[in-house]
């Protein structure tokens, strides 16, 4: 979420908008890759086994995580996103 806060930095985007843009980027795809190119540079290595279960595991609890939480996120972030617009 750190990089995403960084890159919106200048944006004006509103803290609510960071942290839920933050939330539901794109992070395992990060990890998919990273696994790919360390495949590319050696085709086996010390530890890789662990190494393709750990990011199996973290792509699967992301899209867990992220799926169970999207919609009671998204309700509130556009019951809030409602409520400063009806206000301001």
């Amino acid at each position: 979420m750190l990089p995403v806060a960084i890159s919106l930095i200048g944006t004006k985007t509103d803290f609510l908008s960071t942290l839920f843009i933050g939330w539901f980027g794109p992070r395992g795809l990060a990890s998919i890759v990273l696994l790919f190119i360390a495949l590319e540079e050696q085709t086996t290595f010390p530890g890789q086994n662990t190494l393709i279960i750990t990011v199996l595991i973290t792509v699967l609890f992301s899209v867990f995580a992220h799926g169970i939480s999207a919609r009671p996120l998204s309700n509130l972030y556009s019951n809030r996103i409602n409520k400063n617009r009806n206000n301001g």
